[in-house]
C-alpha cells in the first residue's frame, strides 16, 4: 500500500473488500461532501427582547409572558384602557417570538395584520408588532 507500507495481495484489482471502504475509488471522481454535523458553537438566539415605551421585557426558552393591564397576572403591565386585562402571552420556542391573542377587544398585530385569537402566531425579527394600540420591536439576543 502506497499509504501504509503494508503488502498489497497480487490479484488486488480483482479482489472485493469485506467490508465498506473509507477511501475515495481510484477513478470516477470524489464522492459528494457529507452534509457536517451542527456547529455547537454556532450563535443560538436564547431570549426574545421585547421593545415597548416602558422600556424592555425578555422572553427566555420554555417561559410564557403574559401581558394586559391586570398586575396580578401579567409580568408586563401596560396602564392603557384599550388593552384587556390579560390582552396577550408571548414565548419563545424554536428560535422565534410567539404571540397569542387571549381574545383581547383591540386586538394583537403582527406586520399590521391581526392575529386570530388563542392561536399562537410567529413574530418574524424586524416585524412591527402592535398589541392594542400599543406599538412594539422585537430583537433576539
Amino acid at each position: 500500500c502506497f499509504s501504509c507500507g503494508q503488502p498489497l495481495p497480487a490479484d488486488f484489482s480483482t479482489t472485493k473488500p469485506a467490508g465498506p471502504i473509507n477511501a475515495y475509488p481510484l477513478t470516477g471522481g470524489m464522492p459528494a461532501a457529507p452534509v457536517p454535523p451542527a456547529n455547537p458553537y454556532a450563535s443560538v438566539a436564547h431570549a426574545a427582547i421585547i421593545s415597548h415605551p416602558m422600556g424592555e421585557l425578555s422572553v427566555t426558552v420554555g417561559a410564557e409572558v403574559r401581558v394586559g393591564r391586570d398586575p396580578q397576572q401579567c409580568a408586563l403591565t401596560l396602564a392603557e384602557p384599550r388593552i384587556s386585562g390579560v390582552h396577550a402571552t408571548f414565548k419563545f420556542d424554536g428560535d422565534k417570538l410567539w404571540v397569542r391573542d387571549e381574545a383581547s377587544n383591540n386586538g394583537v398585530y403582527v406586520s399590521l395584520a391581526r392575529i386570530p385569537a388563542s392561536v399562537w402566531t410567529p413574530v418574524p425579527v424586524g416585524a412591527q408588532l402592535r398589541v392594542g394600540p400599543i406599538e412594539m420591536s422585537v430583537r433576539l439576543a
